[in-house]
């Protein structure tokens, strides 16, 4: 059982809560890079929609 060596890890550190475990890193910065890029996706093509900008057809 780890909970007293976790509890000193997560109390001793002054980094955010969310930051605190050693593989936050691996689950933090793909999360905030696909909420970027699909967050840009998303208002590039509602300012093409509220221009009225259609792709052309092929």
């Amino acid at each position: 059982n780890r909970v007293i060596e976790l509890q000193k890890l997560y109390q001793s550190s002054p980094k955010p809560l969310w930051m605190k475990h050693p593989r936050s890193k691996f689950y933090i910065y793909p999360f905030w890079a696909l909420f970027t890029g699909v967050t840009a996706i998303n208002l590039y093509y509602t300012g093409r929609a509220i221009l009225g900008i259609k792709d052309p057809k092929k």
